[in-house]
């Protein structure tokens, strides 16, 4: 364990001058997953994985007689679909779940587009809104295995961008299984809350959420240039459980009804591990010595 946090402090100490100025994680990814999404039914194919990245195949309405087709690769049915991840810290096992009440859950390519990070836009899985309102359709994220320690903090990155359409007014929110008081998803807290199907309905800057979000990240706009790596992303703390399990959701959230995407999308996620305030402190302290020293020769 030890070792793991000494590992992530060096990699605090180098992204400090480094760090992009939209909303970039402050410590260095140990897990970036591509999801590349396709619609098997409209005949397109999965994109490029971003450098950097895993790639994790998924298609919608995938032909389970066709003989390359794998259940683990189907995101259109009803299952859960898993995969497991080697990484510097162990394997990671990551399942997706897409929630979707009284609809369905797709996969598009687009084509590559101009923005940085082309080939992570460019494709994503989404969990369609089948309702008139919001709060019930989400997709649920679990990390587990070896890889993550128990009752430990880490920052956790999604990536949801529809770069084909849904105007400036998209957002998408964020949220872990323990801001939900342990309530599993925002449809069973909005449940809990508010009655059984409860929804809220759109406002300008997402007034009419109650849901207790973590951040609320832009879908849709400009394609993003050098510096803006993370513009359609969100960035915040998760802690494990005590069974090494992160648990994130994440839904649609936007302004309004009106040319803006409804559905939840996923086009990839990454995690990356923050050290113990004591062992941030002893390693900020260890910087200062070694300038002091630096100046002194």
């Amino acid at each position: 364990m030890k070792l793991k946090l000494y590992a992530c402090l060096v990699v605090a100490g180098a992204l400090v001058a480094a760090t992009s100025a939209v909303a970039a994680p402050s410590y260095m990814p140990f897990l970036s997953v591509d999801v590349n999404g396709a619609s098997f039914a409209l005949g397109q194919s999965t994109g490029p994985t971003e450098a950097g990245f895993h790639g994790w195949t998924l298609w919608e309405a995938f032909d389970p007689f066709d003989p390359n087709y794998n259940p683990a690769e189907d995101w259109g049915n009803t299952s859960p679909v898993t995969k497991t991840f080697s990484t510097s810290k162990g394997d990671v096992t990551a399942t997706l779940l897409g929630v979707v009440p009284n609809s369905f859950r797709g996969a598009r390519n687009r084509g590559a587009n101009a923005g940085v990070r082309s080939s992570l836009d460019q494709d994503f899985v989404f969990s369609q809104r089948g309702v008139d309102g919001f709060g019930q359709t989400y997709t649920k994220i679990t990390l587990s295995g070896p890889g993550i320690m128990p009752n430990t903090v880490y920052e956790f990155t999604g990536h949801a961008r529809e770069p084909f359409n849904g105007g400036t007014d998209s957002f998408q929110g964020w949220v872990d299984r323990a801001r939900l008081g342990g309530l599993d998803g925002p449809g069973p807290w909005m449940d809990a809350n508010f009655g059984a199907g409860s929804l809220y309905q759109p406002a300008a800057g997402g007034v009419n959420n109650p849901i207790p979000t973590f951040r609320r990240s832009p879908i849709s706009g400009p394609d993003p240039v050098a510096g803006q790596e993370y513009l359609y992303s969100a960035t915040f703390n998760t802690t494990s459980d005590a069974n090494g399990v992160i648990t994130v959701y994440t839904w649609a959230d936007p302004n309004s009804y009106s040319g803006t995407q409804t559905a939840t999308l996923l086009n990839g996620f990454e995690l990356g591990c923050t050290p113990e305030p004591t062992s941030l402190v002893m390693f900020l302290l260890g910087l200062a010595g070694v300038a002091g020293f630096r100046r002194r020769g």
